[in-house]
């Protein structure tokens, strides 16, 4: 069970090409600038570690001072910015496999949560996640990548299970369902 915006431990990290993908998200470079370094986060390369809670800070500032719908646009971006298993990638079930893949392989150094795959039935997927991580945020990724992948056929990115209360748990759940 994880809160929102709030790392495990001090000792969790997060990569560089994660933390870069604010700029691309807010499309704006000295606002993202602004924001990184007004948490510490200072000379970003994409193969160096951060603090997951001052990459966290940025994301309840943008949560509080852009709003929501910043978060999701940077979620929609992570899938390009982040190093992706991309050849286990070809269509949407493998895509949203991938996310946790991904997800690891950006975060070290302690519990960070995760983001379950579950096939529901033909054409119908969730996913379960529990993370620091704002609720939108995990939109912008997942619908990111069903728009990539969905081939020919179309499908409907919704939330099944909110976080109900995420400063206590934040964990929720996403439904993906071919329409």
């Amino acid at each position: 069970m994880f809160k929102a915006f709030q790392a495990s431990s001090p000792q969790v990290e997060v990569d560089g090409g994660t933390v870069l993908a604010v700029s691309s998200g807010i499309l704006v470079g000295p606002v993202a600038r602004e924001l990184l370094e007004s948490c510490g986060l200072v000379n970003i390369e994409p193969d160096g570690w951060f603090s997951q809670q001052a990459w966290l800070d940025v994301y309840r500032k943008i949560h509080d001072y852009l709003g929501p719908d910043t978060l999701y646009s940077i979620g929609r971006r992570i899938p390009y910015s982040a190093e992706f298993p991309d050849e286990q990638m070809f269509d949407v079930p493998s895509a949203l496999a991938s996310i946790d893949v991904a997800y690891h392989n950006a975060h070290r150094n302690g519990e960070i949560g995760c983001y379950k795959y579950v096939e529901v039935g033909l054409d119908h997927y969730e996913i379960h996640c529990d993370n620091p991580y704002a609720n939108e945020f995990d939109l912008g990724i997942i619908t990111s990548l069903v728009e990539r992948f969905h081939g020919r056929f179309q499908f409907d990115v919704r939330v099944k299970v909110p976080a109900t209360n995420p400063q206590e748990d934040n964990a929720c759940i996403f439904e993906i369902v071919r329409v």
